[in-house]
């Protein structure tokens, strides 16, 4: 029997790219070759909006599950960086959120999404609320699908094999893993994203396969800080809170919101979410398992995005590299193409198209198009600036957004919430508690409050930045009910 390796921590000069010999290059570039061959041969069966943003409505369950389950965890990378700053409370503060309200999802929303003629979230909020609130989701909506951390990750793995600068990588990548989306559209997405859902679980079954039957997992633990095992990370029951409540996140988001309202029909979207949740849990197990052993054996100093690369590239041989970075790069990929057409989508159907009723529909897709472009140069800016994925997009960036937007969608979707109040009051709760949210984090940052505390009696308080503007909105559409019950009253 093969005897395991009891050293684990083994630092050693990290070069600028990774060891990729002609095996690991071949196996790479068939895998690149064929995610863009199955981007590019998709063919619409129409011309028609519908068909191009959302399939037609027709995805299978296979089809659903895989592009969904990539999409939704293509934060591959920042899954290092939970687990660094983490440890094991990554799966309690970032898996089990998600888990809960996933399933909320599919027991209140799915089938009511998918039954609906609306196939976005501002086109929703519009029916329900008027032109007002559905211009201002469509705003928060498409700052919320600006793909930044995706970019930001998949540049940092096209620096990785090639060395370029961070900054070139990103803009390439960029530009070359979108092309394919311009012709195809969803369907693209779908088609691509069915190798990356593949790849992305041998990869991790490979890598995590090969830390258990190398390095005693006793070992792996013995060198961890003692505040990478608490169960919530060492936030506190507070800040637990705050990251539980992030997971509703789900409930809003746009990429999950589309693919459920292009499913087959509203039974594949509902038992389809349910597989989904089954599959994360797994994934999550997977890079935990990963994470840890990343912890043990790399320099505690390297950058958590890098964490999983490195960690391949160190104990992989020839070939088994090769497929676990295929899996990190095909997750990525289409995660980062699955949010750019959400964002472009949002740009050109749900805010310019509104703008302007009379658009047709090939006006529609070349403005659908742009947004795009916009996206994609947008997100490559914030790429440029943001340091940690996890707290400054995750849990800052998007506070605001969900904060703003989880009520007035909760209210559109299920009847027994449906608000008597005017529109008004659903679009000036949007707003007010964005802004509240967005003035509470620009403060702390101006402040050096890096993890959102407040002080209640002594006590510091992880407060995040959704939870204000959850409170405000809750304030204000609350007024609002009022005074549209005392209006029917009267």
């Amino acid at each position: 029997m093969r005897r395991r390796s009891s050293v684990i921590y083994n630092p050693c000069v990290q070069t600028p790219t990774l060891s990729l010999g002609y095996l690991d290059g071949g196996v790479i570039a068939v895998f690149l070759l064929a995610i863009l061959g199955l981007g590019f041969s998709a063919k619409l069966r129409d011309n028609s909006v519908l068909q191009y943003l959302a399939a037609g409505r027709s995805l299978s369950m296979p089809a659903f599950v895989a592009t969904l389950v990539s999409t939704w965890y293509g934060g591959v990378l920042a899954v290092g960086d939970s687990v660094k700053a983490f440890g094991f409370g990554g799966i309690l503060l970032f898996g089990v959120p998600y888990y809960v309200f996933a399933i909320i999802y599919a027991l209140f929303f799915a089938e009511r999404v998918r039954n609906a003629e609306q196939i976005s979230i501002p086109e929703r909020l519009a029916q329900r609320w008027g032109k007002p609130a559905g211009l201002t989701a469509a705003i928060l909506i498409f700052m919320m699908a600006v793909p930044a951390a995706h970019v930001l990750m998949l540049g940092t793995m096209l620096h990785l094999f090639t060395g370029w600068d961070l900054k070139v990588a990103i803009v390439v990548a960029t530009a070359a893993g979108t092309l394919f989306l311009y012709k195809g559209g969803m369907l693209a997405d779908v088609r691509a994203g069915l190798l990356a859902f593949v790849m992305m679980y041998v990869g991790f079954f490979v890598i995590a396969g090969w830390c258990l039957t190398h390095y005693p997992p006793s070992d792996a633990l013995q060198h961890l800080d003692p505040a990478l095992k608490k169960w919530n990370g060492g936030v506190g029951w507070f800040g637990f809170l705050t990251f539980f409540v992030l997971g509703s996140w789900t409930l809003v988001d746009p990429g999950f919101h589309q693919r459920v309202a292009s499913a087959r029909s509203p039974q594949v979207g509902k038992r389809g979410l349910y597989v989904c949740v089954a599959f994360w849990m797994l994934f999550d197990i997977l890079s935990m398992i990963t994470g840890l052993y990343a912890i043990s054996i790399l320099n505690p100093s390297l950058s958590g995005l890098e964490f999983f690369p490195r960690l391949g590239n160190q104990i992989l041989p020839p070939g088994l590299r090769a497929i676990f970075l295929c899996g990190l790069t095909g997750t990525i990929l289409s995660a980062m193409v699955g949010y750019t057409l959400v964002s472009g989508a949002t740009f050109g159907r749900e805010f310019l198209a509104r703008l302007k009723p009379s658009m047709q529909e090939k006006e529609v897709k070349k403005w659908t198009r742009v947004g795009f472009a916009a996206s994609c140069v947008l997100a490559v800016g914030i790429a440029f600036v943001v340091k940690n994925v996890v707290l400054d997009l995750w849990y800052a960036y998007t506070g605001p957004i969900i904060g703003a937007l989880l009520l007035p969608v909760t209210a559109a979707y299920v009847p027994r919430l449906r608000l008597k109040s005017s529109s008004g009051w659903a679009t000036a709760s949007m707003l007010a508690a964005f802004i509240t949210s967005f003035a509470w984090l620009i403060w702390c940052k101006r402040t050096d409050n890096p993890e959102y505390k407040v002080s209640v009696s002594g006590q510091e308080i992880v407060l995040g930045t959704l939870i204000p503007g959850l409170i405000v909105s809750a304030v204000v559409l609350g007024v609002g009910e009022l005074s549209g019950r005392r209006a029917l009253k009267t």
